[in-house]
């Protein structure tokens, strides 16, 4: 694990939330140390070789807007594109559309995740990355999404794991061939601020 980014999140991360939210908006989700995202897209890159797969991957999908900046950082590395999903339907989307409705996990309201059919087909391989891996939520829609699409997914990976909310076990228990990674994998939080990692 990123002992770096271990120690940005015990320095600069605040429990919200009763222990069950992470606030890193100081490096990650609104104001993003951009050297440190870099170290980040190379410990993916690391991953993906380990896996053998870094050289099938032909798009990284990600959601809005979040995930963006990770996404944008390992798809440059890959020399891949990336494909956001959208949280609004804009008028310019005209073509077949993927959709999935979600309850967001941060705004506790129902969220329409739209992706355009014209960015995927059955050639693709993707790999799915955001800032956080919680419930799987968000993660198990996006691989219904691609897969509706007939690609392939190859892993889903986040930059923070909250394993205590077993996102990767339901991952798992629908999906058990597709690879789950945190870059750094927290085990227990408290409000008081205390963070325990795996």
């Amino acid at each position: 694990m990123m002992e770096e980014l271990k120690q940005r999140i015990r320095r600069e991360g605040i429990v919200i939330m009763n222990g069950e939210i992470l606030k890193v908006d100081s490096f990650i989700d609104h104001q993003i140390d951009t050297g440190l995202m870099q170290k980040i897209g190379e410990n993916f890159l690391e991953h993906f070789r380990g896996l053998g797969i870094a050289d099938k991957i032909t798009k990284i999908i990600t959601i809005e807007a979040s995930g963006i900046a990770v996404a944008v950082v390992v798809g440059m590395f890959l020399g891949k594109p990336i494909i956001f999903a959208r949280k609004k339907i804009p008028v310019t989307l005209i073509e077949k559309l993927y959709t999935r409705k979600i309850i967001s996990p941060t705004k506790n309201n129902e969220v329409e995740l739209v992706i355009s059919s014209k960015f995927l087909s059955r050639d693709d391989s993707v790999y799915i990355l955001d800032d956080f891996l919680a419930s799987g939520t968000t993660s198990i829609a996006l691989i219904d999404m691609v897969r509706e699409s007939g690609a392939k997914v190859l892993g889903v990976g986040a930059i923070i794991e909250n394993a205590f909310q077993g996102g990767r076990n339901k991952i798992k228990e629908k999906y058990p061939e597709i690879d789950v990674y945190g870059v750094v994998s927290i085990k227990s939080m408290k409000e008081s601020g205390e963070i325990e990692f795996v």
